[in-house]
């Protein structure tokens, strides 16, 4: 397994066939987490041969439909599907209110369709602000605005990566962003000017832009940041991207070029 992390979903609530709502996959060494379960990510991850049991850690930011909606779907292929039914415990990882919102999801189809009385577990796991073991690694994370919404951060091997979920641009997330090689920020919500104050004040050798609501033009968006003294990139994401951690500050995605 690559030690990288994968754009998923870089979409929004809304319908856009070519960018399927909020996700990333994380792999580093044996471990691969997921950030977020919104829309068409199920299908996403069996369109990349991902098995159930292949996944067995999940963090939610917050609990906004496009970043957890795929948890009906996923949670109901697990425990009824004939092809590739779970076998591994899943593990919940969200802020608090966690186990409440769960609860009235399972209660909503009823707790069975979802979670079978025999063949896994789902363990939910409310996290507050700071360090937090998940598998091997230590995770950090963070409240950002607006309220009810978590970032998380890791280092593996010297490198350190954020992620940001849903943010606005405020000095809490910028706070949170010093210090990192690598940040998966929300690009929806912030201006273009916000993220060029972004990118100027946190100095990230490599930030990309998620979670869009309209499309960013990466030449101008890096032009004018340039202008104004950032020496790093900033990349548009898109659906299918990869990110090797082996070299954060590489300035080309493993499978497209930046926009």
């Amino acid at each position: 397994m690559s030690d990288r992390i994968v754009l998923l979903g870089t979409g929004t609530c809304q319908l856009q066939p070519r960018r399927i709502a909020s996700s990333v996959l994380i792999e580093v060494g044996d471990l691969r987490v997921l950030f977020d379960l919104g829309r068409g990510v199920a299908d996403r991850l069996a369109a990349r041969g991902l098995r159930q049991d292949d996944i067995e850690h999940v963090i939610l930011s917050h609990f906004h439909p496009d970043h957890l909606s795929d948890l009906v779907p996923y949670l109901h292929a697990a425990s009824h599907s004939r092809i590739d039914p779970r076998s591994r415990d899943l593990h919940l990882y969200g802020p608090p209110g966690l186990t409440l919102r769960v609860q009235g999801i399972l209660d909503a189809f009823g707790a069975p369709s979802l979670v079978p009385e025999e063949g896994f577990e789902l363990h939910l796991h409310e996290l507050a602000e700071g360090k937090h073991r998940i598998g091997p690694m230590d995770f950090t994370f963070c409240e950002l605005p607006p309220a009810g919404n978590q970032g998380v951060r890791f280092t593996w091997e010297g490198t350190t990566v954020a992620l940001t979920g849903d943010s606005e641009f405020h000095p809490q997330e910028l706070a949170f962003l010093r210090g990192v090689d690598l940040a998966v920020v929300d690009a929806g919500h912030p201006t273009e000017s916000e993220l060029v104050e972004l990118a100027i004040r946190t100095r990230i050798p490599r930030i990309i832009c998620t979670h869009l609501y309209g499309e960013l033009d990466g030449e101008v968006l890096n032009a004018r940041a340039s202008r104004e003294g950032y020496g790093g990139e900033l990349v548009v994401g898109e659906d299918g991207f990869e990110f090797s951690l082996e070299d954060a500050s590489s300035t080309t995605p493993s499978n497209g070029s930046v926009r």
